[in-house]
């Protein structure tokens, strides 16, 4: 089956990606991060990121799905111990619930206003870089989290920000990975918007085999959804109910390298 594609459609490419991994089409999957690279326009610099988190901070890590997911990360994080690096280190939020924890902090920003605020008050080594050339040395980490990161990266940068992860990470060390989930980007970039900057539309497929390709095995996975009210009571009769009457807005997966 040959797979056509208009690459100047982000989402037909994206399509295009799901399908190949749910038929595990290994090379076609591979190439399609190059010959179907579409050139959305990259938001993603130093100065962008530097206003989000002073400007877009508060109302970020005040909405109830944030809560959750770092609430989720530091109970995959419970008891565990050594070097954990942070890569889009952003504000901190997670290492400043980790100041008393056995894990020696690191953290990488591209915001360099960021880096100079949490480095001052929190406990760790934080240093401005880019997560396509990570400054720690080879096999040095046993965690590294990656929350909310990859959809900021073009796809012809996706395989090489994986392999920085495999050359930090140790052997058997753990990858915890979050991205959003059917976030209406579509709709937003057809009136002209992209406050968060994002460049891809990930599915929960596209990621897992991301990982594989990658040389990495899924441990775990987690589903999150964005209520605006009654966040607990919500997400509670979804976790009762026998089959899935909305789709999740923010997935967490725990990766293993191999």
């Amino acid at each position: 089956m040959k797979y056509i594609v208009n690459t100047q459609n982000l989402f037909e490419a994206e399509n295009v990606r799901d399908n190949l991994a749910k038929s595990r089409r290994n090379k076609k999957f591979k190439d399609s991060y190059s010959t179907m690279f579409v050139a959305e326009k990259d938001l993603n610099t130093p100065k962008f990121w530097n206003r989000i988190n002073s400007i877009g901070h508060k109302d970020l890590v005040s909405s109830s799905i944030y809560k959750d997911k770092v609430k989720q990360i530091l109970k995959m994080l419970k008891a565990g111990y050594g070097n954990l690096l942070d890569v889009g280190v952003g504000t901190g939020e997670v290492e400043k619930s980790l100041q008393n924890s056995k894990y020696n902090l690191f953290g990488i920003d591209i915001a360099s206003s960021t880096i100079k605020i949490i480095s001052r008050k929190l406990i760790g080594t934080y240093k401005i870089g880019n997560i396509l050339k990570i400054p720690f040395n080879r096999e040095s980490m046993d965690v590294i989290l990656a929350l909310d990161v990859l959809e900021h990266l073009p796809t012809n940068s996706t395989f090489r920000a994986y392999s920085e992860f495999s050359r930090v990470l140790k052997k058997n060390g753990k990858l915890i990975i979050s991205v959003p989930l059917n976030e209406g980007l579509e709709l937003m970039l057809e009136k002209g918007t992209n406050p968060n900057g994002h460049l891809r539309a990930y599915t929960s497929e596209i990621l897992k085999y991301e990982l594989e390709m990658s040389g990495y095995k899924v441990l775990e996975e987690h589903f999150l959804y964005a209520f605006r009210k009654y966040y607990l009571l919500k997400k509670l009769i979804l976790k009762l109910l026998p089959i899935q009457i909305r789709k999740p807005n923010l997935m967490i997966l725990v990766a293993q390298k191999k």
